[in-house]
């Protein structure tokens, strides 16, 4: 509570800051000194509520989950999974037609409850009646002062779950006792090889599959995939020679599908990797387990995701259900082994590093030239692509397998000689 109340000067010059370029749009109309005042009051007192009920959330969140590995671990997921029922109200009102006559007005009451709503409602009546305050005196009293004391409100309740929250009880430590592989784990061993390398294939599985931020990951991308095609592909048109919007979307996402498994291959930091370095070929080993981990969680995911698009799309055959299926499985496996390659060219020690972001945008580019490469070489006669969008599909399929063997080359390369 004092570290925030000692901060806000800060933040309420920022907020005033920001609101002057909103305030130069609505000058035209008018606004006398005490509704410009009043404005700046509202956007100081609305950000400052959502940031100590933000910050109170994330103090609470943090206090009870970080007392055990495993809570730290369901802390971090969260922080990805739970944008997405966000995201589905967007493309819901974007897409959904959600704000329009009957579900629109229920959810515009739902919305008008809420104090941001008071403090627009505000701002509206105030370039209604520019220089006359009197006019909207009741409405600019009652929701004004609703949004101060709503302020006051959260801060007092804030303060005391804050204080409920922290204790200084000692923590507890618990022990983790281990199972034995069940018929999953015996079926990726048995997919392994069996042996050392099928035992090593097993244990980078497990490493990786119960970790929650590892997953929270994939079920976003998964989770945007889907409401990309409840939402956004059945209000897109294309023409007969167009491509299927839900593939192009799978053009632009399974990428960064194959971000979230194989690009974790360097973020538990060196450490991990001079074991395998020290060991007899434990780079070979390494790179080799990383990439058929990675296809045992992709290509799976991506087949699943392509035959229930295809299979909803009612123009497409049987035919074209086996061949869309079947690059897309050698499509993803070529990106996994290209992302792959490029995490350890530009290894990334930390999900938080600038690096991460730098090869989400390299892996992006790379997908998105290579698309309009196939599109230039077969539009190089004259001819439209996009009538065979199979061929679109094969020489696209052909590069990024190219382009995946050269950076896993070079990417083992830069691990033997890491330091």
């Amino acid at each position: 509570m004092g570290e925030f109340l000692g901060e806000m000067p800060y933040y309420a010059i920022f907020v005033t800051v920001v609101t002057g370029f909103f305030m130069a749009v609505l000058n035209p109309l008018g606004l006398d000194l005490i509704q410009v005042a009043i404005i700046i009051i509202v956007f100081v007192v609305t950000f400052l509520s959502a940031l100590w009920i933000g910050t109170v959330i994330a103090a609470v969140l943090r206090t009870k989950l970080g007392k055990t590995a495993r809570g730290r671990d369901i802390g971090r997921a969260l922080a990805m999974v739970i944008a997405l029922p966000m995201v589905a109200l967007v493309y819901a009102i974007m897409y959904g037609g959600l704000l329009e006559a009957g579900t629109g007005g229920i959810l515009q009451n739902i919305l008008s409850l809420m104090p941001s709503s008071w403090g627009a409602e505000v701002v509206v009546g105030f370039a209604s009646n520019p220089g006359n305050i009197g006019a909207v005196g009741f409405e600019t009293f009652t929701r004004f002062g609703g949004l101060v004391a709503f302020f006051v409100a959260v801060l007092w309740l804030g303060t005391r779950a804050a204080n409920r929250a922290y204790s200084l009880e000692p923590e507890t430590f618990t022990a983790s006792k281990a199972k034995p592989d069940g018929f999953f784990y015996k079926t990726v061993k048995n997919l392994g090889g069996g042996g050392s390398f099928g035992t090593l294939l097993v244990s980078i599985f497990k490493d990786y599959s119960r970790r929650l931020e590892n997953l929270s990951g994939v079920i976003y991308i998964i989770g945007i995939l889907v409401l990309m095609n409840m939402f956004i592909v059945p209000n897109v048109s294309t023409g007969t020679d167009d491509p299927p919007v839900a593939w192009v979307m799978n053009q632009f996402m399974l990428p960064i599908l194959a971000v979230m498994v194989a690009g974790r291959v360097t973020t538990q930091g060196k450490e991990t990797l001079f074991i395998f370095k020290k060991s007899p070929s434990g780079v070979v080993r390494l790179v080799k387990t990383r990439l058929v981990q990675s296809w045992l969680m992709v290509v799976p995911i991506a087949t699943a995701i392509t035959v229930i698009t295809t299979i909803l799309d009612p123009q497409n055959t049987f035919f074209s259900l086996l061949t869309t299926t079947g690059l897309v499985i050698l499509f993803v496996a070529a990106n996994v082994a290209f992302v792959l390659g490029l995490f350890l060219l530009n290894p990334v020690f930390s999900v938080k590093s600038v690096k991460m972001w730098i090869n989400v945008m390299i892996v992006q580019f790379v997908s998105i030239g290579l698309f309009a490469v196939s599109i230039i070489v077969l539009t190089w006669s004259g001819s439209e692509p996009f009538g065979s969008i199979l061929y679109v599909q094969l020489l696209q399929t052909v590069l990024s397998w190219l382009a995946g063997i050269v950076f896993l080359y070079l990417g083992k390369r830069k691990l033997s000689r890491i330091e």
